[in-house]
């Protein structure tokens, strides 16, 4: 009997029967050379699919950024038998079902020059420092379980090199398989510092603001976000890469992790941007997945609400805890509302987000503006319905606990019944201003006290060339419009930009720009006034100089 009882085990546990499904594993292990960084090597473990084969998902495409699995050599897996599939960024592993199998790599450093819109968020491994996003080195069976829970572990840092990671810690219950692909990896001579409330910043190099002032300024926003949340502590890490680009250069941007951010920006960034966007990104703690999440299948089309209400609320608690000044307020206000007026897609639909988010810098900005008038006009809606008693911050903490009891409908699903218990029924908006792309109108007193919103009709703002196109080809100048001012002027389709400096914020149709540009091996600078001949009503916040300021930041603030 004790024989045949060990023989069925065994046969179970050769079959895997037996054996309870285990957590996937991430591990990344330095390669040093003359004790500089040279490369990671990264092994996944995690548990095969029952019928004995299962496909293998390489880094690909993700972030504006293509063949991501270029970077990875050495592909080898134990466990399995590794076999090539039918596309580059996928491999097949035939082994016994449900096997445990561990895949190995190794990322190299980056080569080549960034060509792609936006930051290079490649793999950076330099002597000195790494700098690694989840989605860039982390290999995974395709249509891997998000929710499944993971381990993570890193291995032969050198001697005193620091290393921080949204991995370091998970929010509510245990790391899973998500937060290994939306994570950051920063090591070597980045300095990790404690904000508080379970906030650090990992940064390297030089900056205007000093230690202190970036400490100082990120457990600000932290406290007030957690404030306006309702919670004590909230593990959160911001990372933060120099870039160095050309003295005139100025670049401010990152992506938001699970629990993190990662900053990417010039030395020469204003501290006031910079903490605009941190607000932001920090605010993503909550929106979100704290309120019902977005479809990750096809995620652009949320980010009216993911993006949109994250500036809202940023906006807000900004005010709140002292940060801003009313004049603060108008100021980033008025910068999104005009740039929301002058877009020439401010009435693309829903679809079109989806289509072409990451190959139009307008199209990408536009869920950002139009989500952040819609929370705006909803907020004025519930006012005005229950007489001053609710506003949108009760949505917005209505949805964080729909969302706790129910972990199975998204922030889109929640967002009109909670709206609709509050005494406003949006579904006429969502489907006209959401999917159909209607422009979002603005009562004129909507923040009063503080003032008054304005229009005043002016020209379109236009480059006159496709700049997208142009960083995509390699900076040719690309897409010269006929009959444009640029055109006009001489800037022709075949030319090579050389130099193009332009904030979105700063699109003033009466200031000259400035292409410097190589016609023909020739260097010279081309100028002309980026208007249209097309004009559009731009509205903005103006501000009552007589107002009662304290009133003012308290309708601003909600507080």
């Amino acid at each position: 009997m004790i024989r045949c009882l060990a023989a069925l085990a065994a046969v179970l546990a050769l079959t895997g029967a037996a054996r309870a499904p285990q957590p996937t594993e991430l591990v990344v292990r330095s390669v040093l050379e003359g004790g500089a960084y040279a490369a990671m090597d990264v092994a996944v473990s995690f548990d095969g699919e029952a019928d004995g084969e299962t496909v293998l998902a390489l880094p690909d495409a993700w972030g504006g950024e293509t063949d991501l699995w270029r970077a990875l050599s050495e592909v080898r897996a134990e466990g399995a038998q590794l076999l090539p599939a039918a596309a580059p960024a996928q491999r097949v592993l035939r082994h016994a079902p449900r096997a445990r199998i561990t895949v190995r790599y190794r990322v190299a450093p980056r080569s080549g020059a960034h060509d792609k819109p936006g930051n290079d968020y490649r793999p950076l491994i330099a002597r000195d420092h790494f700098h690694l996003l989840g989605e860039t080195i982390v290999a995974l069976p395709e249509g891997a379980a998000m929710k499944a829970p993971a381990r993570f572990r890193i291995e032969a840092l050198p001697p005193g090199a620091s290393f921080a990671s949204d991995l370091q810690h998970s929010r509510r219950g245990g790391l899973t398989v998500r937060d290994l692909l939306e994570s950051v990896l920063v090591g070597g001579d980045f300095r990790v510092l404690d904000a508080g409330g379970g906030v650090r910043v990992a940064i390297r190099g030089a900056w205007p603001r000093d230690d202190a002032g970036w400490r100082r300024q990120i457990a600000r926003i932290g406290a007030a976000q957690r404030a306006y949340w309702g919670a004590d502590t909230e593990p959160y890490l911001v990372t933060v890469l120099p870039l160095d680009l050309p003295p005139e250069s100025l670049s401010i941007g990152g992506t938001g992790r699970g629990d993190a951010f990662a900053f990417f920006a010039t030395r020469n960034a204003e501290a006031g941007r910079l903490d605009t966007l941190l607000a932001h990104e920090m605010m993503h703690t909550w929106i979100g997945a704290r309120i019902g999440g977005v479809d990750g299948e096809n995620e652009p089309l949320g980010y009216w609400l993911s993006e949109g209400f994250t500036d809202w609320a940023a906006f807000r608690t900004s005010v709140r805890a002292g940060l801003w000044t009313p004049e603060d307020f108008a100021a980033a206000f008025n910068d999104s509302l005009k740039a929301y007026d002058l877009s020439p897609v401010r009435t693309a639909p829903n679809a079109r987000i989806l289509a072409e988010f990451w190959r139009s810098e307008e199209v990408q900005k536009l869920p950002y503006r139009r989500g952040m008038l819609l929370a705006t006009r909803w907020d004025a809606r519930l006012r005005a319905a229950t007489v001053g008693k609710r506003d949108f911050d009760d949505a917005l903490l209505a949805m964080q606990r729909v969302a706790r009891r129910r972990g199975d409908v998204s922030a889109r699903q929640i967002l009109p019944v909670v709206m609709k218990r509050l005494g406003v029924d949006i579904g006429v908006d969502l489907t006209t201003l959401v999917e159909e792309g209607a422009p979002v109108d603005l009562p004129a007193d909507v923040f009063a006290p503080c003032g008054a919103i304005v229009a005043a009709v002016q020209p379109l703002w236009e480059r006159g060339f496709d700049f997208d196109a142009t960083r995509r080809a390699d900076w040719m100048v690309t897409g010269v419009q006929e009959g444009s001012n640029a055109h006009a002027a001489g800037l022709r389709n075949g030319m090579r930009l050389r130099r193009w400096s332009e904030k979105a914020s700063e699109r003033f149709v009466d200031r000259p720009v400035t292409a410097r540009v190589s016609d023909a091996g020739v260097d010279r600078e081309i100028t002309w006034l980026p208007a249209s001949a097309e004009r559009r009503t731009v509205r903005r916040l103006v501000l009552d100089p007589a107002m009662d300021r304290a009133a003012c930041a308290a309708r601003l603030g909600g507080g």
